[in-house]
This record gives structure tokens, C-alpha cells and sequence, in this order.
């Protein structure tokens, strides 16, 4: 039963220090009662999806399982009980979870971590709620808790949402992460932090004797005019208002060994509705789910990830992931939050772990959409094979749409690599902070590799680091520029100059396309047909050297050109290298796209100069 009450103004509160922002808006005489409503969860059950894949390579078998199939991870369901004993204090002013007071979950069962060195037997086991195990943009984080008191699991990257009508607290696609002490035990200390299994929880909901008071009951409240659509006129100005999603953290690690030379490393991600109280609402509606505004459709944000190095010279895209679809937020840490878990509301921010980011139920292909203005059209997609336009195809459990890279490009000791990932997010004003990229230590061997970030995550595309966008240094030999075709997409060009003995210079190219739908079909260099040309070098994101871009140098321009189906596509950078006796000077490199009519423009960066060759010949 609920109970309504009436809103006195809307301002900031001083009688309660809020931990979330939207709290201070809603200046409600019953705030201190709404605040210590008794909500609790306790009973249910905790269903593991053990990564067995992922355990064989680092030689643990898990025992008291049951059987399992290493290729189908999201049917490998080993189910303990929660006991009917403890339980969780829940946080839920206005019927929003924030977070969990105290308590724990105690489970019923067992299993064991056979290792290579030891053996493990978890028993006696207890979900304890846990501020060291929550992430930045979780709800609750948990530690895995056993009889002995030792913490042997982390539990983070959790999906909380409340089932009222059915009274349930869910907390679901859970990422299950190693803990310290855990690899200690099993005498395997690379384990630690590498996330193991996924967890789904459902327990028992108990709301208040006296009910709550839901946040949109609250008449003339801070969500009395939301959602506020992109476009829409915004509260102070009435300007129209606009979407602003900013990427806020990423963590990536092997997630599979695929056996023929190739592994699969998949990312967490955090994102943020970086806009204030003008800032406009995100819709975030699962895909096949129903008709709904501002768009009359299911849209939702998408999110890829991509794998690059640099090495001699050379920035080089390694890994290329298909497209997450998006189909929930739990919008926690909120300027404004309405309660509805398929809008982003201002201030809010989501998660999704790597085991969510590698379920094939969402993942698809990255053709089919249109990445500058985020459309998908969803049926006859992918995953509509039958196209009556509802969900009958998913990608496989092991390799279809995930990031593969090959062995053979890992592991280079005078390789620096890096890993990103970036939101398409419709009608956002930026493209730039929807991206972050960290650089990585990669250590081991062919099909077990350990990936670990030496720095924090920087916003923008990983390309930045090869040479700061919008520069020209003649000096440095280095130059990058940012280009925004109109109604047509992002790209960056940039290049490194490096000087060689003999008066010869090593040119080295990269092209990244963000959100070009067009796509590029050739690229020209201006190079005078008097000028050396040796060791050029071409590098897309395959290992088929038979779909390798062509190049002529005729006519005073080197030009290469894709053969059919080999586009350079969003999200995708190429980049190429040769050697030439020409120096560096300021110039353009021309971009021709392919899906525009062969539109031409220019990229203002560094070329060779031909000038001093000219007139080699007497030709004057």
C-alpha cells in the first residue's frame, strides 16, 4: 500500500544530508520517516555461473557443480539456496535502492576450486554487504564470506532493481571477482582480481507495514517534468535540452582462450548522465521490448570496445568487439532519479561487468547500425532472423561478436597497447567523453594472458595518446587532426614522423573512423613521383592479407584504395607506413568516402615535401 503526500517546495534540504544528490530536491515533510523505512530482503537464491573456460585455463576445475558445457557459459547454472536466516537492511527512500544499512545473506551448499597447487572448498558460505567490494556507480557490492571468515570473492557490478508486485529484490549479472586471500589459498596469486563467474540473485522483498511514498506520487516534485527529452525545452531557459553520457571507468581481462591462437578479452563499463537539472533525460529501453517515446521505438544506448598497440612507429587497432546492446540502468549516485530503471535521469550512473558485456543474448554485429545518429533498426536484424520483429537469434557463447586478438599481436615487449570503449549514444553533444581508454601490461603467453592497467582511465579515443588531437609540430614530426563531417560522422587522421640515417624519413599513418557512416573507401598522401618510396607497410584490423588496401604512387600522390567489403567502417582505425627521402612539411592527406557519392575532404597534417625534387630534371 502506498501513501501520497503533498510536496511543500522544491528546494534545497538542510534537515537531511542526502547520499545521493536527488534527495536534496524533494523537501517532503515525511522525508526522515521515508528515509528510515524498514525494507529488507532476506531467503531466495544465488545462482553461479562459473567462467569454466576461462577457470581450465588457469588449471582449476570446479567440483559439485554438476555437468557443464565450456562453450554455452550462460546455461551453466549451479543454484545455492539463500536460508531463511540474517538478511539484508535496505536503503529505498521514495521506493529508489541506494544501498544496503547491513546485514548478510547465508547460503546453503557447497562447491571446490581444484588448482594446480590446492585444493578449496567453499562452505558455510555468506554474502556480506560491502563498501571495499562496490564500484564506482554500484548500488551494493558484497564479499563471499565463509565460515572461517575469510573473504574469498568479490562481488561487484551489480544489477539491483526491486520487484514490488512480485516481492523480490533482484540483483542480477553480477561480476564474481577473486579475491586477495582466495588466490593466496589456492597458491595462484595471479588469480587475484580476475573475474571468475556471474551471479544472479533473487530474495525475498519485505516492504514497509505502512507502505512508501513513491517518488512520482509526490505532486509538482523534481520529476513532475521529466522525462525531459532531448530537444524538449529545458526549465531555466526554455533552450532545448540536451544529452550529455559520458563514459567513467572500464576494466578489461582475458575472458576466454578460444585454443586456435586467438583469446577474447572483454571490458567492464561505467558510464554517467554527466547533464545537470536542464540535462536531458537518456531513453534506455531493451531491445524488442515495445514502442515508447521520444523516438517511437525501443532505443537504447550501444557500446563497443576496441584493442589497439603501438609498435615501430605505428598505431595499430588489434581487436575489434561487436555491439552491446544496452537494456537497463540502475541509475544510482542521481541529480534526479524518477525511479524508472529505462531512463537515465541527469546525474545517474550505470554499470555493466564483463560477464553482462559477454552475453550473447546482447550481443550483435556492428553493421546495421548508423553510429552518428545512433539508429538500429531491429527487425530483420541480427537478431530477428525470421524478421516478425522479436528476438529469435543470439551470437554463440564463445567467439561470434566478442573482441578476439590474436596471440601472435600480444605479448610484444616493445609493444605499448591500450584498450577502450565508447557509448553510441542518441542525440548526445559529444562524442569525445562517451569514450576512455586505459594502457595495459600484457604478461604471459599464448592463450592465457594477464592484462593489467598501468594509469587510470583517460577520456576520448585511445588515438590520443599516439599524438594530442588538433596539433602541428614540424619539429617533432607529429600532427593529428579531429575532422567533423557535417550530417556524416568523426574521424581523426595523424601521423609520426621519424627521421632515418641517409636523409630518409619514416612516415607513419593512422585513420580512425568514430562515427563516419559513409565510410572511407581511399586515401591519398601527397608524394612527388621523383620521390624514394620502400617498405610500405598496411595495417587494418584482420589477419587477411588478401582484403589489404591497394597502393599506387602515380601523379605525384600515393594512394590507397579499398578493395570491395573492406571499408574503413566506425569504430575501426587503419593505419600504414613507408619510407621515403622527402621531408616533412605541412600538407593535407584527401579522404574519399564510399556510401556519399565518393565525397572528398582533406585532413590538414604533416606530407612529404616534394618541392626540392620538382625540378631534379631541369624541368622548369
Amino acid at each position: 500500500m502506498k501513501k501520497t503526500v503533498f510536496l511543500l517546495i522544491i528546494a534545497m534540504s538542510s534537515l537531511v544530508v542526502a547520499e545521493e544528490t536527488w534527495l536534496n530536491l524533494v523537501n517532503d515533510s515525511a522525508k526522515q520517516d521515508e528515509l528510515q523505512q524498514d525494507w529488507r530482503a532476506d531467503g531466495g537464491t544465488m545462482d553461479l555461473l562459473f567462467f569454466y573456460d576461462l577457470l581450465d585455463t588457469h588449471g582449476i576445475q570446479v567440483e559439485g557443480v554438476g555437468s557443464y558445457d565450456k562453450n554455452n557459459w550462460t546455461e551453466n547454472h549451479f543454484i545455492l539456496p539463500i536460508k531463511d536466516i540474517g538478511g539484508l537492511s535496505l536503503k529505498v527512500p521514495y521506493g529508489n535502492l541506494i544501498g544496503v544499512d547491513e546485514g548478510a545473506l547465508h547460503l546453503s551448499g557447497s562447491f571446490t576450486f581444484r588448482g594446480q597447487n590446492e585444493s578449496f572448498e567453499f562452505k558455510g558460505l555468506r554474502l556480506q554487504s560491502s563498501k571495499k567490494a562496490q564500484k564506482k556507480g554500484d548500488v551494493v557490492g558484497f564479499e563471499l564470506i565463509n565460515d572461517l571468515g575469510q573473504s574469498l570473492f568479490q562481488l561487484d557490478h551489480v544489477h539491483a532493481t526491486l520487484d514490488e508486485q512480485n516481492n523480490h529484490l533482484n540483483m542480477a549479472n553480477i561480476d564474481v571477482t577473486v579475491s586477495a586471500t582466495l588466490a593466496k589459498l589456492l597458491g595462484q596469486p595471479e588469480l587475484q582480481g580476475l573475474v571468475v563467474a556471474q551471479a544472479h540473485i533473487q530474495s525475498n522483498l519485505t516492504l514497509p507495514l505502512n507502505g512508501y511514498v513513491d517518488i512520482n506520487d509526490i505532486r509538482g516534485g523534481a520529476c513532475a517534468a521529466r522525462p525531459l527529452w532531448p530537444g524538449d525545452p529545458r526549465p531555466s531557459d526554455g533552450e532545448p535540452a540536451e544529452a550529455d553520457v559520458a563514459l567513467i571507468e572500464m576494466q578489461a581481462q582475458q575472458r576466454r582462450n578460444l585454443g586456435n591462437g586467438h583469446v577474447v578479452i572483454t571490458p567492464s563499463a561505467t558510464l554517467k548522465n554527466v547533464g545537470d537539472l536542464d540535462g536531458a533525460d537518456v531513453a534506455w529501453y531493451a531491445k524488442f521490448s515495445g514502442t515508447y517515446d521520444p523516438y517511437g521505438n525501443a532505443q537504447h544506448p550501444f557500446l563497443v570496445w576496441n584493442m589497439y598497440r603501438e609498435i615501430d612507429g605505428r598505431f595499430e587497432q588489434i581487436g575489434v568487439s561487436g555491439v552491446k546492446h544496452a537494456f537497463l540502468t540502475i541509475n544510482s549516485s542521481c541529480t534526479i532519479n524518477c525511479g524508472d530503471s529505462h531512463i537515465l535521469w541527469p546525474g545517474c550512473e550505470d554499470i555493466y561487468g564483463m560477464g553482462n558485456n559477454d552475453s550473447g543474448s546482447s550481443l550483435g554485429p556492428r553493421e546495421g547500425i548508423e553510429a552518428y545518429p545512433g539508429l538500429w533498426e531491429q527487425q530483420c536484424s541480427f537478431f530477428d532472423q525470421d524478421c516478425n520483429n522479436s528476438q529469435d537469434n543470439s551470437s554463440n557463447g564463445t567467439d561470434e561478436n566478442r573482441m578476439v586478438v590474436a596471440d601472435a599481436n600480444l605479448g610484444d615487449s616493445s609493444a605499448s597497447y591500450y584498450i577502450s570503449a565508447w557509448y553510441v549514444i542518441r542525440d548526445d553533444i559529444n562524442i569525445y567523453n562517451t569514450m576512455g581508454y586505459k594502457p595495459y601490461a600484457v604478461s604471459g603467453s599464448a592463450g592465457n594472458w594477464s592484462l593489467s592497467p598501468t594509469a587510470s582511465l583517460t577520456t576520448g579515443p585511445a588515438s590520443d595518446q599516439y599524438v594530442s588531437p588538433d596539433t602541428i609540430d614540424l619539429v617533432a614530426g607529429t600532427a593529428s587532426q579531429r575532422i567533423l563531417q557535417a550530417g556524416e560522422g568523426h574521424l581523426t587522421v595523424a601521423v609520426k614522423v621519424n627521421a632515418l640515417a641517409g636523409g630518409l624519413y619514416r612516415y607513419n599513418y593512422m585513420i580512425e573512423n568514430f562515427d563516419y557512416d559513409p565510410q572511407v573507401q581511399s586515401v591519398s598522401v601527397p608524394l612527388s613521383q621523383f620521390s624514394a618510396l620502400s617498405d610500405f607497410v598496411f595495417v587494418d584490423t584482420d589477419e587477411n592479407a588478401s582484403n589489404d588496401w591497394n597502393m599506387t604512387h602515380t601523379g605525384d600522390m600515393l594512394t590507397l584504395t579499398s578493395p570491395a567489403g573492406n571499408e574503413l567502417d566506425w569504430g575501426i582505425l587503419y593505419s600504414f607506413s613507408f619510407t621515403t627521402d622527402a621531408e616533412p612539411t605541412a600538407g593535407d592527406v584527401t579522404l574519399v568516402g564510399l556510401e556519399n557519392g565518393g565525397s572528398s575532404f582533406n585532413s590538414a597534417v604533416i606530407v612529404p615535401n616534394g618541392d626540392d625534387l620538382i625540378f631534379e630534371n631541369s624541368f622548369e
